[in-house]
């Protein structure tokens, strides 16, 4: 063989490897087309509408991609304004006066401020800070309102070209400076190392306002830690190396930290006007802004939006009143409260991880969750305990503290540490702001006229009239509290808690109006897990209470009831108010029957999660599984705060043998083979149905187990196990699958290049490829701040039900509606509240909102994500009781449509309100008691499908089809689809399934409930369309590929071959 055959069969071989190569590598871009799509910006599918189409259910309420663009700016704006909470207000300093106020801007986040979260599937879109047509920074907004020195504005925008710009995020990058942002440091420069000192400030040019801005990240995958852990910076490369300790008033990385106070005080050398605005998320830790004197202003912010930083402009100018109040309580050191007693788990030195977490390595163990402080959370603990604090004697033992559980107050040094000595707790020196707290540039009264409770006491309704008694136009935010019956011994209850809330319109100078709240009186009613074992209403007078906070609520019951002592927010004595602010409504006898029964399903509501393999309580488990040096775990009880005051729970392991460990290895309900199946139908192809058939057919219609009974094994195992931002397709009932995407705050994978209405894409699309999409609006948390249920089922119109429509995409993943249990959680973001009914039924109006709009919601995480910290299978560890009063009941409002506000058009109205609640959720990466939280049927099947009637999509969060979602055990418990690629459970074969009966028809009802909800949503409408392959640069490279190697390895292959032919032929002649 010559050197050149040697050469062409060489050849032959690299080019039949390329072209392996090159289809194996297109095989894994389209599987992955979803997520390569959303990472590289890329449109590799689109829709196309059948010549034969049906009637459109849903459209898009824009008339052109411009119009949407317009639209949706107007609306976050609008939102924005209404969030923002004016803490502090000193001798209205703010609104500023000037027609154009010259302003010296102080901090890092007046530069670089957080628009939103910077991580997770939600993040604002960087591509709308940098590309779109109605561009909106802060520092383009400030410049429109306000003459801005441009000294330090110049000074930071040096600064921080150093940094990369954009940070990195699924499916879009966030409009932040990379390295200027951490959960452990502020990031905030000192003047001297901007370069600015007194003779380059300018300080006395633009002095009508010092503006200092502080902030903390947050986002998916982010956790704070207290005390100096949580302040401290490690080599990523070698955590025991130290870069850096940020030093705080509080010792807490939320408090403030010695650089910011640093501008705050040069700020206060040079400006009678010091304004100081929170970009925060977390409750910062913020009593010195308000004991210091020379601070005139504080506002919270929060994460406004890419074009939110406009409606700061206005507030701070008077263009428009603020009107947010804090769905969350600010402590002076939050760091303090029962909750953060067992918190983390991932922080150096953690005590909290389980002691032989090692000996089950990859199978998502690793630490727990005692949440000890039972529903004493975020204000039910501080305004309970202040309530007890009054009680003669100290009865309740409220007014005495042990060291390390009350702060040390020094109000002289602005320092606010933990104590290190037992002590006294003082409510003023334990609460900065209450929850509910905010002023307004205007002054209200509000009068209780009446609460009139109905005759099955199931229902009430207050009314309250509203007075604007100021001189400029406001909103006024109506707060409704209750005050159950406590006696010691009882069920655990709360001093106060909301029940219900509504917004005004926006009242003129001595305008009034008459305010309606229609109270569900099952929030009312209390868990009792011991004795009755479910929902209960004890004899006994409760009080209805009107107030500027839950703080002031609570101080006007007590006034009606005689206890002396009270005291504002601010330690100064309590005056009651001349206006009627309270009501009564007496309980002759207990009662254990009326809200003992689902009014959904009529199904009996008792112990689901008390007790046996689901249970979430501790103390099960300490007698069933777990090994610790304690034998009982004590929750806190309001009959002994100082002595029942939580410990942390160390040195847990996990029993070897015991059914713990077995539920704790995700593989507890044992995979039967070779049962009869012949009942079973799967794959019958005479049935003439098809999803088509299907619209507005009822879940109990027996057309759906028809239809089911046509999708063979294997199609239903594709649709579940490949539900990554796809609804995967299903041939033998003509669904052709679509794709999904995530939320909360708009689509993360999709922007106004692909903006359609009914599958035909808007002639002014193109315009807006690559610019702005829908993730414009404030982070979830300021739409709860607003108070406001009409705007919060706006904002699910627009961002989840628009998102829907205009990008043609029939499951939004969001909202999200986890309980803030502690500030601590750097997720907070994307959840509304730390109280069950502002975050409830701010989210139940966001879902009714989108699902006007054909959205199939996945709400998310159901349940109990309290923190990102070891989130992929921490155990989160509570007494029912918690649970139902806490996490569960907000998540009910949601999946049972509650919590409408009495201003909305009555229910009825076409597609103006979906009453049937949540049509979808998502599950949690967290374990619920022992289970994965998708497997814990006690959660997910009897509470949610048996008592809530939840007939929904129920997917996992992204896990996969993999064991460490306990797939056989998450199906039985309801799941319907697993977020990921594929599967990688040694048992998800045909074979292996076909041998497990009650497998096979937990799946068929899996399927049942997934399309029912489907066949409720714009996927309905797609069916008149079909899917196309777009040309992307990732196709044309790997087409390009294909064909180029192709074309080589033939042609190699035949000169190789005529090569060979030659040199046999030169061998046969010589």
């Amino acid at each position: 063989m010559n050197i050149r055959t040697r050469l062409f069969r060489g050849l032959v071989l690299l080019f039949a490897f390329i072209l392996v190569l090159s289809v194996t590598t297109s095989l894994i871009m389209e599987y992955y087309r979803s997520p390569l799509d959303e990472n590289t910006g890329s449109i590799s599918q689109g829709l196309e509408v059948n010549e034969d189409y049906g009637e459109w259910t849903y459209g898009t309420q824009y008339t052109s991609t411009k119009d949407a663009v317009d639209s949706m700016k107007e609306f976050a704006i609008r939102e924005a304004a209404e969030s923002f909470v004016l803490l502090k207000n000193e001798n209205n300093s703010l609104p500023l006066k000037q027609e154009k106020p010259k302003v010296t801007l102080f901090g890092i986040r007046s530069f670089t401020p957080y628009y939103g979260s910077t991580t997770g599937g939600s993040i604002p879109d960087k591509a709308v800070i940098d590309n779109d047509p109605n561009r909106s920074t802060l520092i383009t907004d400030f410049q429109e309102a306000f003459d801005v020195n441009p000294a330090l504005l110049e000074a930071y925008r040096d600064y921080t070209s150093d940094y990369t710009w954009g940070s990195s995020g699924f499916g879009a990058q966030a409009p932040a400076y990379q390295g200027l942002y951490s959960t452990t440091d502020p990031t905030e420069p000192t003047l001297s190392e901007l370069g600015i000192t007194d003779s380059n400030a300018r300080y006395r040019e633009y002095n009508d306002a010092a503006i200092v801005i502080i902030g903390r990240v947050s986002g998916e995958g982010s956790s704070f830690f207290p005390g100096q852990e949580g302040r401290t910076t490690r080599d990523s490369n070698d955590p025991t190396k130290i870069l850096n300790v940020v030093e705080t008033d509080t010792d807490n990385i939320l408090g403030i930290s010695e650089e910011e106070q640093a501008l705050i005080d040069t700020a206060a050398a040079n400006f009678d006007n010091v304004i100081v605005l929170i970009n925060s998320s977390s409750q910062m830790e913020i009593e010195s802004l308000k004991q210091n004197e020379d601070v005139d202003a504080v506002m919270w912010i929060g994460y406004p939006g890419v074009y939110g930083f406009e409606a700061v402009a206005q507030v701070l100018k008077g263009e428009a009143n603020p009107s947010g109040r804090l769905g969350d309580i600010y402590a002076v050191n939050s760091a303090l409260s029962p909750a953060m007693q067992n918190y983390g788990g991932s922080e150096v030195g953690t005590e909290i991880a389980w002691t032989n977490a090692s000996s089950y390595s990859g199978m998502n163990v690793n630490s727990y969750l005692v949440e000890a402080e039972g529903i004493y959370t975020g204000y039910r603990y501080y305004e309970t305990r202040y309530a007890d604090s009054l009680l003669a004697d100290d009865a309740r033992n409220a007014a005495s503290a042990k060291a390390g559980t009350y702060v040390n107050y020094n109000k002289e040094e602005l320092t606010f540490k933990p104590a290190t000595t037992d002590g006294q707790w003082v409510y003023s020196n334990e609460v900065s702001y209450p929850f509910g707290y905010g002023l307004s540039y205007t002054n209200f009264t509000q009068t209780l006229t009446s609460v009139e409770v109905s005759a099955d006491h199931k229902t009430a309704t207050a009314t309250v009239t509203v007075t604007n008694n100021g001189s400029v136009a406001g909103k006024s935010v109506v707060q409704l509290y209750a005050q159950l019956p406590y006696e010691d011994g009882d069920v655990e209850k709360s001093a106060i808690q909301l029940i219900d809330y509504e917004k005004t319109d926006l009242l003129a100078s001595g305008a009034s109006e008459t305010v309606i709240l229609n109270i569900d009186m099952s929030n009312l009613a209390s868990y009792d897990y011991e004795g009755a074992k479910t929902y209960r209403m004890d004899a006994g007078t409760y009080y209805f209470a009107i107030g500027e906070s839950s703080h002031d609520a609570l101080n006007n019951i007590l006034a009606e009831q005689g206890v002396s002592g009270m005291v504002n927010t601010d330690g100064t004595a309590y005056a009651a108010p001349q206006e009627n602010k309270v009501d009564e409504w007496t309980l002759a006898e207990d009662d254990t029957t009326t809200f003992a029964v689902s009014d959904t399903t009529n199904k009996e509501i008792t112990n689901q999660i008390t007790e046996g393999d689901y249970a979430t309580d501790v103390n099960y488990w300490l007698k069933n599984g777990i090994d610790a040096d304690i034998d009982e775990v004590i929750y806190l009880s309001r009959s002994d705060w100082n002595n029942t005051f939580p410990i942390t729970y160390s040195n847990f392991a996990i029993q070897s043998g015991s059914r713990f460990e077995e539920i704790m290895k995700n593989d507890f309900i044992p995979l039967a083979s070779g049962e009869d199946i012949s009942g079973i139908t799967m794959g019958d192809s005479s049935v003439e149905l098809n999803f088509s058939d299907m619209k507005d057919v009822a879940f109990e219609d027996d057309r759906w187990d028809e239809l089911i009974s046509k999708i063979p094994l294997s199609e239903m195992m594709g649709f579940m196990q490949n539900a990554f931002h796809q609804i995967y397709q299903i041939p033998s009932i003509g669904f052709n699958g679509f794709n999904a995407d995530d939320g909360p705050g708009g689509s993360d994978s999709h922007d106004m290049g692909e903006a359609s209405n009914q599958g035909t894409l808007f002639e002014d699309a193109k315009d807006y490829a690559g610019k702005v999409g829908t993730r414009i609006a404030p982070a979830p948390i300021n739409l709860a701040y607003t108070f406001n249920k009409e705007l919060a089922y706006e904002n699910g119109e627009i961002l989840l039900g628009e998102s829907t429509l205009l990008y043609n995409l029939p499951i939004m993943i969001g909202p999200g509606m986890n309980i803030h249990r502690t500030p601590y959680n750097g997720r907070n973001v994307e959840y509304y509240s730390e109280d069950p009914i502002l975050s409830g039924f701010t989210g139940s109006a966001v879902v009714q909102g989108a699902q006007s709009k054909g959205c199939l919601v996945n709400i998310k995480h159901v349940g109990f994500n309290s923190q990102e910290a070891n989130r992929s299978g921490v155990n989160e560890f509570l007494n029912e009781q918690a649970a139902r009063e806490l996490e569960l009941r907000n998540l009910q409002q949601a999946f049972t449509a509650k919590g409408r506000s009495s201003k909305s058009e009555a229910e009825g109205t076409t597609f103006r309100y979906a009453a049937e609640g949540a049509r979808g959720t998502m599950t949690a990466y967290n374990r619920i008691g022992a289970t994965a939280s998708s497997a814990n049927y006690g959660v997910q099947y009897a509470i949610l499908r048996e008592e809530w009637g939840f007939k929904g999509y129920s997917v996992t969060d992204f896990t996969g089809l993999n064991p460490i979602a306990a797939p056989k055990e998450s199906i039985f418990a309801g799941t319907t689809a697993f977020c990921g690629f594929g599967s990688s459970t040694s048992y998800w074969t045909e074979t292996a399934l076909s041998g497990d009966a009650d497998l096979l028809k937990a799946m068929q009802n899996s399927m049942h409930y997934a399309l029912y909800a489907l066949s409720r949503s714009y996927a309905m409408d797609l069916v008149n369309t079909h899917t196309v392959s777009l040309m992307t640069w990732w196709r044309a490279m790997y087409i390009s590929l294909i064909t180029i190697s192709s074309v080589l390895t033939a042609a190699s292959a035949a000169a190789y071959v005529v090569l060979s032919i030659r040199d046999k032929k030169s061998v046969k002649e010589a």
